[in-house]
């Protein structure tokens, strides 16, 4: 009935809830040293299990074969079929010769067979099995996002700018804490496999066309308005075609009251841009640039004045902060960070103030002048433009590339004219990706450097971790209870449990050598039948012992009392 539990077991799962844990440092040892343990307790209890179930089977079977009235061959067969599985096989074919007892022998057969079942299936129906689970525990981080109180006095951005391009050519595990526009916290510690969730925080832009903008192009100064009572002058100089710079500026000064900052980053723009014609007058600033042609043999140059369009723009950034998923072995992000939908077409800037104070720093950082990218566009007569370093990055993440148009500038006499087409998805995802990266590389470097020194947090981690637990094999678990089941029915059959009589019992507790001298001397019909035999063959025995016998001793009403006596029927 032990399997018929096993089978229950199976059934719930119940077995799953015997687990044990290890490191890795021992996932070779355990689960072998406790596999083995398993198998052999499991095998020694179910030899022992069989062994005390096949003693009170063989002796009831045989205690009931006795009192019953059965021919001599066949109490010989089923006796000695019952000495084990060979002896039983041997029963049975002996009955294809002189049957006797076809059935009984026949059951003890099956019913050994089923012993033997038990103890093949006895070393593979339980065993330990390794499954990956899972624990939350919370381990230390180092934050990915700089808020406004991690800005102080030493922080100078603008030294970091030139440091930008080298974040593109970072492996992923150099640059944990960065993954495209989205800055996420990093774990202190790699010894935990598994996944945490961490704060990540995705920059994102907003930009729009400014209009309205006074340019001076004696002054090289262009007037644009912030609001509607509120302007500044920047630094307008000519720009060559197909260009990016990004423009320095000053927050409105208010000296009676404490002002808010200009949230974002400011830009001239040189391209082509895909605007409505009723929108273009309000936006374009027509800006000249002389352009020298020299004809064969004539010393003095040709100044032909070509136009260009520029546009002025502001790129709003926004920081947006959610959960995110990160590999605790390599810190990299898992999940995919939302980020919201971008611009498809150009439209008016909606101005705004910002109540914080990193969108100014980002801005102040990308207009520095002091990281030149060593480029300098010089016009007529006294036009010098010179991009920044920070403006050739994020020509470059916009597709625009700057040596080639100096190459063509300098070298091949490239006219003023403006070819690229930019669309303001792009601008916005160059200006957030620019703004995420300065903003890891001032955590990087920290205080000392010029960044900023970046804070602790807690990160809550779904640990992952191999442990053993107990498992039933199906198969053998099949095997065993089936042959439980058949042994059962076997033995209720073979004990006579349903039918067996409490009135007489067996003269003899066995068949053996012993028992047989007795018989012998006590039984005259059994002595005259085997005198007969000449030759004592086991086929002229068995033929021999075709009679039929019932060795019982009868219990009387004063025999149960306790006085008896004995006798024999034949």
């Amino acid at each position: 009935m032990i399997h018929i539990v096993l089978v229950i077991f199976y059934v719930r799962h119940w077995e799953h809830h015997v687990t044990f844990s290890f490191t890795p440092t021992n996932n070779d040892f355990w689960p072998v040293v406790l596999s083995a343990s398993l198998q052999a307790f499991y095998t020694d209890l179910i030899q022992i299990y069989t062994a005390v179930l096949l003693f009170l089977t063989q002796r009831l079977a045989i205690s009931r074969t006795l009192v019953r009235r059965l021919k001599l061959t066949a109490i010989h067969d089923i006796s000695g079929a019952w000495g084990g599985l060979g002896s039983a096989l041997s029963s049975v074919w002996q009955q294809t010769d002189i049957p006797a007892s076809w059935w009984t022998t026949s059951a003890v057969a099956a019913y050994l067979a089923g012993i033997t079942v038990l103890h093949v299936t006895s070393s593979t129906l339980l065993q330990f099995q390794t499954f990956n689970t899972s624990m939350t525990t919370s381990v230390p981080t180092t934050l990915g996002w700089l808020d406004d109180s991690s800005y102080s006095s030493s922080t100078n951005l603008g030294l970091i700018t030139p440091s930008l391009p080298i974040v593109n050519q970072l492996t992923g595990l150099v640059s944990a804490g960065l993954s495209n526009t989205t800055l996420y916290d990093t774990l202190k510690t790699n010894t935990i496999a598994g996944n945490a969730t961490v704060n990540a925080t995705t920059v994102t832009s907003t930009c729009g066309l400014i209009p309205n903008v006074t340019y001076s192009a004696n002054t090289s100064t262009a007037i644009v308005p912030f609001g509607s009572n509120a302007f500044n002058v920047l630094n307008a100089s000519n720009i060559w075609p197909d260009q990016i710079h990004v423009v320095p500026w000053m927050e409105y000064e208010d000296p009676y009251s404490k002002v808010r900052e200009l949230n974002g980053v400011y830009l001239m723009v040189s391209t082509l841009l895909d605007i409505e014609p009723s929108v273009q007058d309000q936006v374009a600033i027509n800006m000249t640039w002389p352009y020298a042609y020299y004809q064969i043999g004539d010393p003095t140059p040709t100044i032909i004045n070509y136009t260009i369009y520029v546009y002025f723009i502001q790129c709003s950034l926004l920081a947006n902060t959610t959960d995110g998923v990160v590999d605790m072995q390599t810190n990299s992000l898992l999940s995919p960070t939302s980020i919201s939908q971008p611009s498809t077409q150009w439209e008016i800037d909606q101005f705004g103030w910002s109540n914080t104070s990193w969108q100014a720093q980002i801005g102040g950082a990308l207009a520095t002048p002091d990281s030149s990218s060593g480029f300098i566009f010089d016009g007529l007569p006294t036009q010098i433009i010179e991009p920044s370093a920070a403006d050739e990055y994020i020509m470059s993440l916009v597709g625009l590339n700057l040596t080639d148009e100096y190459t063509q500038f300098l070298y091949e006499g490239a006219r003023p004219i403006s070819n690229f087409t930019l669309r303001p998805d792009e601008l916005e995802f160059a200006v957030a990706k620019a703004a995420a990266q300065l903003i890891w590389i001032a955590g990087q470097m920290g205080t000392p450097n010029g960044g900023i020194q970046p804070g602790n947090g807690t990160a809550y981690v779904n640990e992952q971790f191999i442990a053993l637990r107990l498992n039933i094999n199906l198969l053998p678990l099949a095997f065993a209870a089936s042959a439980s089941v058949i042994m059962l029915g076997l033995a209720l059959h073979m004990t006579r449990s349903f039918d067996a009589s409490h009135d007489s019992q067996a003269a003899i507790p066995d068949i053996g050598v012993l028992q047989l001298l007795w018989l012998g001397h006590r039984s005259v019909s059994i002595n005259e039948v085997l005198e007969d035999v000449q030759h004592p063959t086991e086929t002229n025995l068995r033929r021999a012992g075709m009679i039929d016998v019932c060795l019982t001793k009868t219990m009387s009403d004063e025999e149960k009392l306790g006085s008896s006596t004995d006798d024999l029927s034949w």
